[in-house]
């Protein structure tokens, strides 16, 4: 009984076969994979600048400055590499130092750099040993100069600059891979590790081929090949020759398209396994799931024939068929790209990613650069800072700092430049001003966290910590917007002024006749230029300590220290006591515990009565004692996901855990093992433990919120004790009202590359974004919607087929 229908699928074969087209693509695929097959890469230490590695411009055009015109400076490590750089740039330095608004072009300042890695004169161990050097700088300085290769003394040479321009460069991996074509390298390299690499080319490499080479020329070539398979079955002859035999009409059917398929098949697998032995050989890449591309295009493309399918049965056409495949095609297309806009400028942008309290009040901090407040009245989020997604200003956490008063900020196009554009002013909301936002003290320049310690606080950025008095922020909050300012603006442009119109030498630099007060004037400005202290707010970072990104910080629950994790380091801080000295005097490093560098690895860390918790991207999850960093326990992350956000359950040794799955996870340590608890919300933007009500905050479905009463154990139960569920918007009623049935109702074949993604990585879910900053941008693959959507629609398609080609008289 199946010889026939094996028949039938190799006459489907052999008529496709006969096809040019079938021909011109085999040849074409083997010529693209002979033209891939010259491809290799080589790893090499990670030594040469670009200008997107200058991650904060003005911080580093304010350090330079200052090395130049700062006597103090003149001699240490600042000021020995700012004198390397060309004539040009230094004379706009020193514009910059006058107070002048002066742009200097990123890619300028990382050539200068380049220049200074192959002509060492500026080095001087003395100078560099006030500096705060990496292990592997420190690793690397033991090597003697005649047993060091070029390589490491290029990369030397970079950890030497990095180290003294600390704060200015974005983390990059020790090691790059550079892609070579027949021996010669590439122009440009990946600044990233072979790990780093591979997760690149899993992750994204190969959905875009699923999408471009997979998912629409292959499939466009099939359709064309295979289009005349249906119209020739119906010619005048030929279905009554295949009808005399004992076969039905709904298997003859299904064994010509499945003939159509496995042409299909044979081309896919030529390329996609030529891919894999060519990623292998020539790449080292041998990952077997890649393989998995072969049946999922065999699906996409089944599902595009089945149109064809049918419409070569209602119209006997090939010509037709082609046709109404690919307007299905386009209507797919444009149903998908509508779909993306709205996930992309109506639903991201309203995704909450901070939360802050008081009482019963809750102030949030979106994707989107707004900040907003719940209002019980309407149910829905009312607008606190508008904000423009395309502008991508950054909103600095807001913290509660006093009864009925939340603090945060607002940096202009921060998400592009830590510093901004114009000063930054601390943003202080008043319950009994209906929380509109009032403008305070100045910040310090790049600031990027708010943190309360008693009656501190504390701001965090690139430079390090600085902190001032809650009583301060208070009492400046009330100033007059129509007062004159006071700060340190006026104060540059006064001294910028007074400077132009002092004499200058032949090389545009000040005269000796420039007062001290004048260069005193220029350097104070300089030094908050660059995110060091201001008139309120000090520096607290004790002597010797260089926070370098990724950083993370909490609070302990005593209310008076600090935990900081940087770069391979983890750390205790103790705040001085009360007193007027007390704001004069810098933290005490009560503990100090070196980790593995791991090549700044993404983090996440949390504080809890007496524990710490930390989780760096791709190892085990640690537990240590708060007082003295001791390692309590160490245990894999729940399911192997990363972790991307952790708060501390107040004063109850407990850990609440976001995972790139969207889910929250309860730690609890009984010994030396951890006992999971598994609350039940979904898709899970955003945690946060407040301290008031001692409930769990979990922003959840973009905006919704549950405040959740944690149980004493890892097996008791959650209550949700609030649950916040705002009114749609318009455009939010349009998505879920119109858009979101739309694509649900239509076959999801662009989202394929994402079943194929997580198939070949091996990972549904995964942390993207600089790993400087704590707010992670998740992506979360659809696996089961587009493969569930695209069956539906192929079982709806070939019933159809089939019943009309069994009723229907040929």
């Amino acid at each position: 009984m199946i010889k026939p229908y094996l028949a039938v699928i190799a006459d489907s074969f052999h008529s496709a076969l006969a096809s040019r087209i079938l021909w011109i693509a085999m040849v074409a695929i083997w010529i693209f994979l002979a033209a891939l097959a010259p491809i290799g890469y080589h790893e090499d230490y990670t030594t040469t600048f670009r200008w997107f590695d200058l991650d904060n411009g003005t911080q580093m055009k304010a350090m330079l400055a200052r090395g130049l015109v700062d006597p103090k400076e003149s001699e240490t490590a600042l000021g020995r590499l700012a004198r390397t750089f060309p004539e040009d740039i230094q004379r706009k330095l020193r514009q910059v130092a006058r107070g002048e608004d002066v742009r200097i072009d990123k890619g300028a300042l990382a050539d200068s750099l380049n220049e200074s890695l192959d002509n060492e004169d500026w080095y001087d161990a003395e100078a560099w040993r006030t500096t705060v050097r990496l292990r592997e700088l420190r690793e690397l300085d033991e090597i003697p100069d005649d047993e060091i290769s070029e390589p490491e003394r290029r990369r030397r040479a970079r950890l030497r600059i990095e180290a003294a321009l600390p704060g200015v460069f974005t983390a990059m991996s020790a090691r790059s891979i550079t892609l070579s074509y027949a021996g010669f390298d590439f122009p440009a390299f990946f600044l990233i590790g072979k790990e780093q690499f591979v997760s690149l080319i899993n992750q994204f490499v190969v959905p875009i081929m699923m999408d471009w080479l997979l998912g629409f020329a292959l499939i466009f070539l099939g359709i064309l090949v295979t289009a005349s398979i249906i119209p020739d079955m119906l010619q005048p002859g030929s279905l009554h020759l295949l009808l005399s035999k004992p076969i039905s009409r709904t298997m003859l059917l299904l064994s010509k398209f499945i003939g159509g398929c496995a042409f299909v098949f044979l081309c896919v697998s030529q390329l996609v396994i030529g891919l894999w032995l060519i990623s292998g050989f020539r790449l080292d890449i041998w990952n077997a799931r890649v393989l998995w591309c072969i049946p999922v295009a065999v699906f996409l493309f089944a599902v595009f024939f089945s149109v064809s399918l049918l419409a070569g049965l209602r119209w006997r056409s090939p010509i037709l068929s082609i046709g109404v495949t690919c307007m299905f095609g386009a209507f797919v297309l444009v149903i998908g790209l509508i779909g993306g806009y709205f996930d992309a400028l109506v639903r991201s942008p309203d995704r909450i990613s901070q939360m802050s309290f008081d009482g019963q009040d809750i102030v949030i901090a979106t994707r989107g650069g707004e900040l907003k407040r719940f209002d019980n009245d309407s149910n829905q989020w009312a607008d606190v800072i508008e904000g423009d997604f395309r502008r991508r200003d950054l909103i600095v956490p807001p913290v509660r700092i006093a009864p009925g008063k939340i603090a945060t900020a607002r940096i202009r196009g921060g998400r592009f430049n830590l510093y901004g554009s114009g000063s930054l002013d601390l943003l202080v909301l008043d319950r009994s001003k209906d929380w509109k936002p009032n403008p305070g003290l100045r910040l310090p320049n790049g600031t990027r966290r708010l943190l309360v310690v008693g009656n501190r606080m504390i701001a965090f950025n690139n430079t390090g910590l600085m902190a001032t008095t809650i009583e301060q922020v208070l009492d400046e909050s009330g100033i007059d917007d129509d007062e004159p300012d006071q700060t340190s603006d006026d104060r540059t442009t006064e001294s910028g002024s007074e400077s132009d119109n002092q004499p200058e030498a032949e090389d545009g630099s000040p005269s000796i006749e420039v007062s001290k007060i004048g260069v005193t004037a220029w350097i104070t400005d300089l030094i908050r230029m660059q995110g060091g202290a201001t008139e309120a707010f000090r520096v607290i970072l004790p002597k010797g300590v260089t926070l370098t990104d990724p950083v993370r910080l909490d609070v302990l629950p005593d209310g008076r220290s600090l935990v900081v994790y940087a770069r391979g380091r983890l750390m205790r801080m103790e705040l001085p006591g009360g007193g007027d000295d007390a704001q004069r005097k810098t933290a005490t490093l009560a503990a100090d515990l070196m980790l593995d560098d791991n090549d700044a690895a993404r983090a996440t860390m949390a504080a809890a009565g007496q524990s710490v918790l930390l989780a760096r991207a791709d190892e085990p999850v640690r537990w240590y004692q708060a007082d003295t960093l001791a390692l309590l326990a160490e245990f894999p992350a729940p399911k192997d996901r990363t972790v991307v956000a952790a708060e501390g359950l107040g004063a109850t040794d407990r850990f609440a855990l976001l995972t790139t799955d969207g889910s929250v996870r309860i730690a609890t340590r009984s010994g030396d093992r951890v006992e999971w608890g598994t609350l039940p919300q979904s898709e899970v933007t955003a945690i946060k433990y407040d301290q008031q009500s001692g409930r769990l905050a979990i922003a959840h479905h973009i905006d919704s919120i549950d405040f959740v009463a944690i149980g004493p154990d890892a097996t008791a139960s959650a209550t949700i004790q609030r649950a916040v569920r705002p009114s749609l918007t318009s455009w939010r009623s349009v998505d879920r009202y119109v858009i979101t049935p739309l694509r649900t109702l239509t076959p999801q074949t662009g989202e394929l590359s994402q079943t194929v993604a997580a198939l070949v990585s091996g990972k549904t879910s995964f942390a993207i974004g600089d790993v400087a900053n704590e707010e992670q941008e998740v992506v979360q693959l659809k696996i089961v919607r587009p493969v569930a959507s695209c069956s539906l629609f192929l079982a709806v398609m070939l019933t159809l087929s089939c019943v009309y080609f069994a009723r229907r008289d040929f």
